[in-house]
């Protein structure tokens, strides 16, 4: 086997034209650097240079010999670059599953801030439930599972929230107010999604509106949450989670509040402690960082 220090050597001495410069760049004595080439060149049975007191020059066999060697040195440097590339998670590929919608929102903003700090690691979305989210993550299909609500065990990080969206028809008097409060709502019939995370917005409205004497009207509709806003009338609105919209066909949406605020679903972000992919370490401290949070210890270690 030929040692990579060879090679270096001897295209060093071809592209300078002199063993004493090239002995310079590797900050060894002019003696050693000849002496390894003429070794390099015992090995492979003809010799690589001429020898002059002007300096050396290629031989035929030599041009051969270095334009190949040239090509390995190079596939080995650049194997080395991408090996470290991959190992600070600055290449290779992120699989991250998700319910709800990219056209906005915090997630979106944190992939578009991985994408500019991370350009060449490929990112592989999936779409799905929460249930087949988490049973991606524990099959190792996904890296990393964006889902609503709080943590459900395991390696888990809630970072942000997503605010209730409205939708109600553009004639509706409530639009006039410039707050909707859950009060307001109670003769409303309301649309949520079969679809995850619509169970979950049914049970934050029953919580809200609940009561002794009454019980809200919810519609469970086995719709997307985009074709959920064209079942809006005057007496039904929709509530989907997500920020960013303003006015879809002929509904308008509004933030819901109640005595603290508007209300927001949480967003967590599931992984498994086993995944060793240094891109996910990568994400998992851009997000932390983003949202002012000390880094998981996976990304720490990392």
């Amino acid at each position: 086997m030929i040692e990579v220090h060879l090679l270096r050597y001897a295209l060093a001495a071809a592209d300078s034209g002199s063993f004493s410069r090239a002995a310079e760049q590797f900050r060894v004595k002019q003696s050693t650097l000849s002496k390894r080439v003429r070794h390099l060149e015992l090995r492979i049975g003809v010799p690589l240079f001429t020898r002059s007191t002007q300096g050396v020059a290629p031989t035929p066999s030599g041009i051969h010999f270095l334009a190949r060697a040239r090509s390995i040195v190079g596939e080995l440097d650049m194997l080395s670059t991408d090996t470290l590339a991959l190992a600070r998670g600055e290449c290779g590929r992120l699989r991250i599953g998700f319910h709800g919608t990219l056209a906005a929102g915090d997630l979106r903003a944190t992939l578009e801030d991985f994408r500019r700090e991370a350009p060449d690691v490929e990112l592989e979305a999936i779409e799905a439930g929460r249930d087949q989210l988490l049973d991606g993550l524990d099959r190792g299909r996904l890296d990393l599972a964006v889902v609503a609500g709080e943590a459900a065990g395991g390696q888990a990080l809630c970072l942000w929230s997503e605010p209730l969206a409205l939708g109600l028809s553009l004639n509706h008097p409530l639009l006039e107010r410039d707050r909707v409060y859950w009060t307001d709502l109670r003769e409303m019939t309301f649309l949520v999604t079969r679809a995850d995370p619509g169970d979950l917005i049914a049970r934050m409205i029953s919580a809200r509106l609940a009561g002794p004497c009454h019980a809200p009207r919810i519609v469970a509709q086995a719709v997307s949450r985009d074709n959920l806003h064209s079942l809006v009338t005057r007496e039904q609105a929709s509530v989907t989670a997500g920020a960013g919209l303003t006015i879809d066909g002929g509904v308008a949406f509004r933030e819901v509040h109640d005595a603290f605020g508007p209300t927001r679903l949480s967003q967590t972000l599931h992984w498994r402690e086993e995944n060793e992919n240094p891109a996910l370490a990568r994400f998992l401290a851009l997000a932390a960082r983003r949202y002012g949070r000390t880094p998981p210890e996976r990304a720490v270690r990392h």
